[in-house]
């Protein structure tokens, strides 16, 4: 059991194998009960370090991210559900250091939840493609936003006038002074409005607000290096927000390499290694020579 503060310090509830509750003013953490009492077994040591990276790329994104699976209902908040959902993902694994040291590898993680129809996107980085139609708009900078809501209104029978379009793009980076790999996040938003003279690109990011093949894009010729990117589609209605789920669309070398068998040992020998190897001899064992007296 511990005490928990910083970023998950509101959870309540479960997620994963770990239950969450509020104990004078602090909040409880524990593990469910299960059929081991061995704390140190590579099947719990694996659910233990998918958390960092998930709880990393959330701190990153929570700024952006108010009501990003709903906010509160039947006890769950919006951590909960952002944390049990990303934790079947395909785990990314970070050492202790890296962990105390911020690293967040940026990862295809779900960043909402909702019931408004996603957007669905084709191809990767300067070549992703969402399926909202434009018709015969041409984005540029003399582009107003009614022009833009006409367009994405009248050939997309799913949107209505005051919904809201938002894109993030969120970069892979290296800290230079550290030379730990972080992410940062550049996000703007766009709320359908048939009556707005102001110039689309003067509000939203042109790196997200293009056009491919008729349809909403990525800008076909920037170069975003390692990054994941989104658009997000949400609503207001009967004062509740209601959103379209959506998973970060990556492209990043890293992720590869902190999802490789070789990132989980060392991940696991810097919080002290598993204590099952003569279950699995072939795993993680690494023989010692012992002289016995007689030979000495």
């Amino acid at each position: 059991m511990a005490r928990l503060t910083g970023i998950i310090s509101k959870l309540n509830g479960s997620a994963g194998n770990l239950t969450f509750r509020q104990n004078g003013g602090q909040t409880v953490v524990s593990e469910k009960i299960t059929q081991t009492t061995n704390a140190k077994t590579e099947l719990q040591q694996k659910q233990r370090l998918k958390w960092a990276n998930i709880i990393r790329e959330y701190q990153v994104l929570q700024p952006y991210m108010k009501l990003a699976f709903g906010g509160t209902r039947n006890g769950r908040n919006d951590y909960n559900k952002f944390m049990s959902t990303n934790l079947s993902m395909t785990p990314v694994y970070l050492t202790k250091a890296e962990v105390n040291a911020g690293m967040c590898i940026v990862a295809p993680y779900e960043i909402t939840h909702g019931t408004v129809r996603s957007i669905a996107v084709s191809g990767k980085g300067k070549k992703a493609v969402t399926d909202i139609k434009l018709g015969n708009l041409n984005i540029t900078e003399t582009t107003t936003v009614t022009e833009f809501s006409n367009a994405v209104v009248q050939n997309n029978k799913q949107y209505n006038y005051g919904d809201q379009i938002t894109y993030f793009l969120v970069h892979q980076v290296v800290n230079k002074v550290t030379n730990i790999p972080m992410a940062e996040v550049d996000a703007c938003c766009i709320v359908l409005d048939k009556s707005s003279e102001a110039k689309l690109l003067s509000l939203v990011d042109a790196r997200g607000f293009s056009v491919q093949e008729e349809h909403l894009a990525a800008q076909a010729d920037n170069d975003f290096g390692d990054h994941g990117m989104v658009w997000i589609h949400s609503r207001k209605q009967s004062g509740k927000t209601l959103i379209s789920t959506q998973c970060l669309i990556c492209e990043n070398n890293l992720l590869a390499e902190y999802q490789s068998e070789e990132a989980y040992l060392n991940a696991v020998d810097s919080y002290g290694g598993v204590s099952d190897v003569y279950l699995t001899p072939n795993g993680k064992l690494k023989p010692t020579s012992i002289t016995s007296s007689a030979e000495k």
